[in-house]
């Protein structure tokens, strides 16, 4: 099973081989999709463009980033039909050649970033205080129908990066990640976390046994690659992880 992973778009569409995007099963888009695009019809123009790189069947799940229109958190009528609405959600689904169903679970936003004011338009459009992450995410995983078992093949898909890793570091050499999200990871343990919003931060981190990891900024032609295979006799899929850019910064 391969996922292509892509945050931090910003209102651009990032240059991703046909290829690569042809030998993928699914894509994840982990928020701030449409920075720039404060206007209704600039933001359906963004999901046209995402369309004809994401084309029908290919699955594309996402999730609003902090600076995203709060209109995509909803399921709104200029969705492409194979564009699936992730935020405060859990979804289980299967993929063919690969024996376990998949559960994922996402939410998107971030903790309020200080200094800015809070739902409008800005890097606060679409925040959580630091407890709604923690009990929302746990509402999910422990009263929906899956659970981060063994079971399942199991991915916490977030916008923000667990705290403490290399996925949270700014340019000021500082942590800024969740701490909620970081504490779901430690509770329930999924095999693989995805975020983005720290753009400077791009990496891949483990916390326990869960593999995390910050793709880096779409709007560059940064992206990542997992490459998951199941093993005979373990619970534990073997999964790599390639970081990739196409395109570097003028």
């Amino acid at each position: 099973m391969k996922i292509l992973l892509c945050s931090d778009l910003s209102n651009k569409i990032p240059k991703i081989p046909q290829e690569i995007i042809d030998s993928c099963d699914f894509v994840l888009l982990a928020g701030d999709i449409t920075i720039g695009a404060r206007s209704l019809k600039r933001t359906i123009s963004v999901f046209e463009k995402l369309c004809d790189l994401f084309p029908d069947p290919l699955p594309v799940f996402l999730i609003p980033g902090n600076h995203d229109l709060p209109l995509i958190s909803e399921i709104p009528e200029f969705f492409p039909k194979n564009f699936i609405q992730m935020h405060n959600k859990s979804l289980i689904f299967r993929i063919d050649g690969f024996e376990k169903e998949i559960f994922i679970v996402g939410f998107g936003g971030s903790t309020p970033i200080p200094g800015f004011p809070v739902k409008v338009p800005g890097p606060n459009y679409f925040t959580f205080e630091s407890d709604e992450i923690y009990n929302s995410l746990k509402t999910i995983i422990t009263e929906g129908e899956g659970n981060f078992s063994g079971d399942y093949f199991t991915i916490l898909f977030v916008h923000e990066p667990p705290f403490n890793t290399l996925l949270d570091i700014t340019y000021h050499k500082e942590h800024v990640g969740s701490k909620s999200i970081r504490r779901i990871i430690e509770e329930f343990q999924p095999n693989i976390a995805v975020a983005g919003h720290i753009h400077e931060s791009r990496g891949v981190d483990k916390i326990y046994q869960t593999i995390v990891v910050n793709a880096g900024e779409a709007k560059y032609s940064n992206y990542a690659i997992f490459d998951i295979k199941e093993k005979f006799g373990k619970k534990i899929p073997e999964i790599d992880v390639k970081l990739i850019s196409q395109l570097k910064k003028s």
